[in-house]
């Protein structure tokens, strides 16, 4: 999923008619995978600040989930929501997880649930409450993970649901939005996303929609892509609906 932001980074460019593409390295050699998360975490959230600064949308290409949380942290708490979709729940923390997976702690980081020494190091951060996220499209979680859910306040849609987003979106108490989307959050049928991805997801058209109503409903603050794997997609019919996002958020401003 690493090679997902450079597979995506020239066609997004050409959909959003954009020549401001900037890529995020480490700053220095990290010897563990927590710690270059957190790194590229912190140059993101600047990223997003400064973008944020000059009047720009920020559409963020990302190999992971967790970036959003330095999305968040860029964009600022206040009036923000966030609406999520993916094929996972993203909201284990280390206590309930059975896998151990990092970015499996994304959405739990941006609620400020766990790992809160490393995500206060993120400029800018500050925890979402939850009754200001929409979760969509998830149908694969850990037991755990959904008894943290089931606990929490955030709406969950599920992805034969995915037609009332729009009104769930009246109910958001936000006035910015930033919209994460893991491609998973389609169904397999409609092309591989990948390794991770599952059955039974939402379908391209259904994907534009949901970004479409998110871009007319609120002011989008931020865009995500994430957790894209080229070499799943190997007919490039996920690529395809990426492209197509993007354009359809495009022209809607």
């Amino acid at each position: 999923m690493g090679a997902g932001p450079l597979a995506l980074a020239e066609p997004a460019a050409t959909a959003l008619g954009t020549k401001d593409v900037r890529r995020i390295a480490l700053t220095e050699p990290r010897t563990t995978e927590v710690a270059a998360c957190f790194d590229l975490n912190r140059r993101l959230a600047a990223e997003v600040a400064a973008a944020r600064a000059d009047g720009v949308l920020p559409v963020v290409l990302t190999g992971n989930c967790h970036s959003q949380h330095a999305v968040v942290a860029g964009l600022g708490t206040d009036d923000v929501g966030l609406v999520w979709l993916d094929c996972h729940g993203d909201f284990n923390t280390p206590e309930t997880t059975e896998s151990g997976y990092f970015d499996g702690y994304a959405l739990a980081m941006v609620v400020g649930d766990c790992w809160r020494t490393l995500c206060a190091t993120v400029p800018g951060c500050a925890a979402l409450p939850e009754d200001r996220v929409i979760l969509a499209g998830v149908r694969d979680v850990e037991a755990g993970e959904r008894e943290r859910l089931d606990r929490s306040a955030i709406d969950r849609i599920a992805a034969q649901d995915i037609g009332r987003l729009p009104e769930r979106l009246d109910r958001l108490q936000a006035t910015r939005v930033s919209l994460h989307i893991d491609l998973d959050v389609l169904d397999p049928a409609h092309g591989r996303a990948n390794a991770f991805a599952r059955p039974t997801g939402i379908s391209p058209a259904e994907l534009i929609d949901a970004a479409r109503a998110v871009a007319r409903n609120h002011e989008l603050a931020a865009l995500t892509l994430s957790a894209y794997d080229p070499s799943c997609d190997v007919d490039g019919r996920v690529r395809d609906v990426a492209v197509a996002v993007l354009s359809a958020i495009a022209a809607t401003r």
